[in-house]
């Protein structure tokens, strides 16, 4: 009798959350991966949908999920005020108020690899982690999309792949813990959350940002952050996704929130940051142009990167907030 309560109180509830809004056959297709991932001992999880929408609109989905994971608990629940910032402190309201021990976010544009939920769990228990997170990388792309369309994922892909060796060898030289991490795959200690009462900012509305925002108010209040590399998601890319228009209005819509937030907390400053951001941005726009030649769909990534954001820095300057998340791509 010892030993089965001594078990009981060992095991811990993990919710497995992402929030959706409009994209249904990905959502399907995130939830066939999250049907195949391996529990870890234990371990009990609930599967955590977070609607942002005023209503349901995705009865046959859960239902259907439901059959396939009915060893498991899914929750389904709705957050009516738009904006990503709120449907995730849904998904946080609800795992605290049901008792769970951990969170994990990953997008409804995505898929994990069946050892997702245990890679994250054993790097957060072998350093004692409030927050974990670990790459998303580009999901392939078929033969129905464009060459054009292949160009800009292979850009997409290479900036990516980058990215994801520099945080490989910062995680090797023992700076995990200085990696900005993203929710797109990530793992949050309730704990922490109980404790400082910190969420998602929900003054941003429909921009993002809210992730690397929440990550730096974490550090401020002493969070233990890491990063694995062994925990993988995939991020589909729809159509209308790759091409420049994209990358433009994403750029554009990200500096606009970063520009505005700073200049909250320091107006004097930020208009001084501004100056070189831009001077910097202009220099490395030439650079880049002159590489079209030589590497057409990552120069012309970069000089989209670096004329969205100046002129999101810009915009931002004379008040214009970011409506990023008002129209949702891809289904």
């Amino acid at each position: 009798m010892q030993e089965q309560s001594q078990m009981i109180s060992t095991v811990r509830k993990i919710a497995v959350a992402t929030v959706t809004r409009d994209r249904p056959l990905m959502l399907s297709r995130l939830l066939a991966s999250y049907g195949r991932i391996k529990i870890p001992d234990n371990v009990r999880i609930c599967f955590l949908i977070v609607e942002n929408n005023g209503s349901e609109t995705l009865g046959p989905t859960i239902q259907s999920f439901r059959n396939d994971v009915s060893q498991h608990q899914v929750a389904y629940v709705i957050q009516p005020v738009l904006g990503i910032a709120a449907a995730r402190n849904r998904a946080i309201q609800h795992a605290i108020e049901e008792g769970f021990d951990l969170l994990t976010f990953a997008d409804d544009d995505e898929e994990v690899e069946s050892d997702w939920l245990c890679e994250l769990l054993k790097e957060r228990d072998a350093h004692d982690l409030d927050i974990v997170g670990s790459p998303v990388r580009v999901a392939p792309v078929d033969d129905k999309y464009s060459r054009w369309n292949k160009t800009i994922w292979k850009a997409v892909n290479d900036i990516n792949l980058k990215a994801e060796r520099r945080c490989m060898k910062r995680r090797s030289q023992g700076r995990a813990n200085t990696l900005r991490l993203a929710t797109g795959s990530w793992m949050g200690n309730l704990d922490f959350f109980r404790r400082t009462r910190l969420r998602f900012n929900e003054e941003l509305g429909l921009a993002g940002g809210e992730d690397w925002q929440l990550y730096d108010v974490a550090k401020s209040m002493g969070a233990r952050t890491g990063w694995t590399p062994h925990a993988i998601a995939y991020e589909y890319l729809s159509k209308t996704r790759l091409c420049l228009r994209y990358y433009y209005r994403r750029n554009r819509d990200h500096a606009r929130t970063v520009f505005r937030e700073r200049y909250k907390k320091d107006r004097v400053g930020s208009l001084f940051l501004l100056m070189g951001s831009l001077a910097t941005r202009f220099y490395k726009l030439v650079l880049s142009f002159m590489r079209i030649p030589f590497s057409p769909g990552k120069s012309m990534l970069r000089c989209t990167y670096y004329i969205g954001s100046s002129i999101g820095f810009i915009q931002g300057l004379i008040g214009k907030e970011s409506q990023h998340y008002s129209s949702i791509d891809g289904n």
